[in-house]
């Protein structure tokens, strides 16, 4: 089975000439996917026409984090806490979820990929939940952007039943936590299937369960926790029996 992976850039200029805005995949996220016999294919920051011609080297598709969506794209203009955007990797991806439905190749959409599959799909973000997001019953904002170590869960999530995520996970899951973007408005073809304490949106899927994302990083965690790692599992076996 081949999974395409998204690739990040480097956008740090303290790099070499060569590596500066450089391509790359994660370690933790490749090492996974190789621990369960699964050949990576990455996928680079490429011209959004293209993304037809990539998704046909590949059986399904990782999008993986990375820099904040560009609020352009879902029709706001950015606030003062917005970080890092790139809005090449935005259109390229934009365009590879779109055809990804359409091809009919299923997704595991991973933090930052959560919030480009909503947005891609008609939904919009939160640009930076402690400026924006008021929590469910007066209660206050859990750290979302956590100072643990990676691979430490953070905060527990709760899970609805029916779900994917509910099969993997039961009705709560503890789960890490890297970000300060989040689903506001849930696409059409989306529905929420977990949520943080506070109310924050950690898991949509669409009804036949042929995309499913989170909000936290289970490549950060799948090596330490059984779980995490079965949320791999899962996602793979969709694709072998679909």
């Amino acid at each position: 089975m081949r999974i395409g992976v998204t690739a990040d850039i480097i956008l740090s200029q303290n790099q070499t000439f060569r590596q500066r805005e450089g391509h790359f995949a994660q370690r933790t996220l490749m090492n996974c996917l190789l621990a369960n016999n699964i050949t990576p294919v990455i996928l680079p920051v490429a011209k959004p026409e293209m993304a037809a011609d990539l998704l046909e080297t590949v059986d399904g598709v990782i999008l993986t984090g990375g820099p904040d969506v560009l609020p352009a794209f879902y029709g706001e203009e950015p606030i003062k806490e917005i970080g890092t955007t790139y809005e090449p990797r935005d259109q390229f991806e934009l365009a590879l979820v779109k055809q990804a439905v359409q091809m009919k190749k299923p997704i595991l959409a991973i933090c930052r990929g959560l919030q480009i599959v909503n947005v891609a799909l008609g939904g919009t973000l939160y640009q930076d939940i402690d400026t924006q997001f008021t929590p469910k019953d007066n209660m206050r904002i859990l750290q979302h952007s956590q100072k643990a170590i990676g691979y430490a869960p953070i905060h527990h999530i709760n899970i609805d039943n029916d779900s994917s995520l509910e099969k993997t996970f039961g009705k709560r899951a503890f789960v890490n936590s890297f970000h300060h973007e989040a689903a506001k408005d849930v696409a059409p073809s989306l529905k929420v299937v977990a949520r943080a304490d506070d109310g924050m949106i950690e898991g949509l899927e669409n009804d036949d369960k042929s995309i499913q994302c989170v909000q936290w990083h289970p490549e950060n965690m799948w090596d330490h926790y059984k779980d995490e790692n079965q949320l791999f599992i899962d996602f793979f076996n969709r694709i072998h029996t679909k």
